[in-house]
C-alpha cells in the first residue's frame, strides 16, 4: 500500500500512456484527432516554463552568499555535462560497433530536405530584441539573461531586497500553477501517445526496426545505469532511494512529450522533493535542458553509425571514433530543448563525415523515432546532475539536511 501511495501518480501516467499507445497502434494515422488534447497540454506546460525559469534562477543568485559560489557551481556542472556527454558517446559507440544498427537494411535515399538550420551557434546565447526572450525557443538567451539580472540584484544590496522577495514569491507561485497544469498530465501524455504511435507505427516496423531496436534497448540500459550512478554519488543510497520515488513523473512527462523544457517544471519539483538546494537546483535544471543531453548524444552516435555502414565507412579508424564522439556532445549541446531541434546535428554529421545531403532525411527519421527515449534520459539526467553538484558544493551531508527541509 505504501508504494500504491508513494508511485501514485506515476503509475496513472504510465496507465494513460500504455492505453493511449493501444489507441495508437489501432487506429494509426487516425489517432491524430487527439492531437489538439495533447497540445492543450503542452501549451500550458511550455507557458509555464519561461517564467519558471526566468524567477527561479534570478531568485536562486540574488540568494547566494556569494558570487563565488555560483562560480563554482556552473564550473562543476560545465565538466560533469562534458565528461557524460563523452561517456555516452563511448557507450553507445561500443553497442553499435557490436551489434550493426544497418545490417540488413536497404535503403534508397532519394528524397531532399530543406537544412536550412542556422550554423550560428554564438547566436543561441542572445536575441536581437527583448520580446524574444520570453519564447521557449530563446531558453539559452533567456537562461544567461536571467543569470545577468541574478548578479545585477546581488550588486545592488540593500536595495534590491524588495526584488529579491518578489522573485521568492513569483517563484512559489509559479511552482503552484506547474502543479495545477499537471493534473491534465495522464490526458494529455495519452493523447500523445496516441498520436505518436498512430504515425511511426510503420516506420517503427520497417526496414529502421532494427536500428530502432537496438536503440531502445540501448537506451533503457543507458537510463538505469546513469541514473543509478548520478543518484548514488550524489546521494549514497538515500540519494538512489528519493531519486527514484520522484523521478517518474519526469521521465514519463518528457517521454509522452520528447521536449526537455517541457520536463523543466516537473524536474524542478523533482529535486524539490528530493532535497537538492534551490540555488543548484535552479541553475543546473535549466541549463541542463539546453546543455546536457547524453539521449542526443546517443542518437547522433546511432545516426553517425548507421550512416557510416551504408557508406562503407569505418567507424573505427581512430579518426573516425574522434570525430564521432566530439559531433556528437557538440551537435548535442546546441540543439534546441524543444521537440525538433531542427537539423543541426544532421548539419554537423554530412560536414564531418562527408554523406551526401540526401542522407539527411534518413538521419531525420531516425532521430524523430528515436526522440522520446532520448528525451527521457535528457531530462531525468539533469536532476542527477544537480544531485551530483549538490553532493560536491554542499558535501555529503547535503542529502540529509535538504530531505529534512523538504519533508
Amino acid at each position: 500500500m505504501k508504494i500504491l501511495k508513494n508511485y501514485k501518480f506515476s503509475l496513472i501516467l504510465l496507465g494513460c500512456m500504455f492505453i493511449g499507445s493501444i489507441v495508437g497502434a489501432i487506429m494509426g494515422e487516425k489517432a491524430q484527432i487527439f492531437s489538439p488534447i495533447a497540445n492543450l497540454f503542452l501549451n500550458l506546460l511550455f507557458c509555464c516554463v519561461v517564467p519558471l525559469i526566468f524567477v527561479s534562477l534570478v531568485s536562486a543568485i540574488a540568494n547566494m552568499e556569494s558570487t563565488k559560489k555560483l562560480g563554482k557551481i556552473l564550473g562543476i556542472m560545465f565538466s560533469l555535462f562534458i565528461f557524460t556527454g563523452i561517456i555516452a558517446a563511448i557507450y553507445m559507440l561500443i553497442v553499435c560497433v557490436i551489434f550493426d544498427p544497418a545490417k540488413g537494411t536497404n535503403i534508397v535515399m532519394n528524397e531532399a530536405v530543406d537544412a536550412s538550420s542556422s550554423m550560428n551557434f554564438l547566436g543561441m546565447f542572445t536575441v536581437e530584441d527583448f520580446p524574444l526572450l520570453w519564447s521557449r525557443q530563446n531558453l539559452m538567451a533567456l537562461i544567461v539573461f536571467s543569470i545577468i539580472c541574478g548578479l545585477a540584484t546581488v550588486s545592488a544590496g540593500e536595495k534590491a531586497k524588495p526584488v529579491v522577495k518578489l522573485f521568492e514569491g513569483a517563484t512559489e507561485v509559479v511552482i503552484k500553477i506547474v502543479s495545477y497544469v499537471m493534473y491534465l498530465a495522464p490526458i494529455g501524455l495519452g493523447a500523445f501517445f496516441a498520436t505518436l504511435i498512430g504515425e511511426y507505427g510503420s516506420e517503427i516496423a520497417g526496414p529502421l526496426s532494427r536500428a530502432i531496436i537496438i536503440f531502445l534497448i540501448a537506451s533503457v540500459g543507458y537510463y538505469f545505469i546513469s541514473s543509478m550512478l548520478f543518484a548514488y554519488i550524489g546521494g549514497g543510497k538515500k540519494g538512489v532511494s528519493l531519486f527514484w520515488k520522484n523521478i517518474i513523473p519526469s521521465t514519463l512527462t518528457s517521454l509522452g512529450t520528447c521536449s526537455s523544457a517541457a520536463a523543466i517544471p516537473s524536474n524542478f519539483i523533482a529535486a524539490k522533493k528530493i532535497g537538492v538546494p534551490d540555488d543548484i537546483a535552479n541553475i543546473t535544471i535549466p541549463m541542463g535542458a539546453n546543455l546536457h543531453k547524453d539521449g542526443a548524444v546517443l542518437i547522433q552516435i546511432l545516426k553517425i553509425v548507421f550512416m557510416c555502414s551504408i557508406f562503407n565507412i569505418n567507424i573505427l579508424e581512430p579518426g573516425n571514433l574522434i570525430t564521432a564522439i566530439m559531433v556528437s556532445v557538440v551537435a548535442s549541446c546546441v540543439m534546441g530543448a524543444i521537440p525538433g531541434g531542427g537539423y543541426v546535428g544532421e548539419i554537423f554529421i554530412v560536414s564531418a563525415f562527408g554523406f551526401p545531403e540526401v542522407a539527411i532525411p534518413i538521419m531525420v527519421l531516425i532521430g524523430t523515432i528515436t526522440d522520446a527515449p532520448a528525451t527521457a534520459i535528457n531530462a531525468t539526467g539533469d536532476v542527477g546532475a544537480a544531485m551530483v553538484v549538490s553532493r560536491v558544493v554542499e558535501g555529503k551531508d547535503w542529502i540529509n539536511d535538504g530531505a529534512q527541509e523538504a519533508a
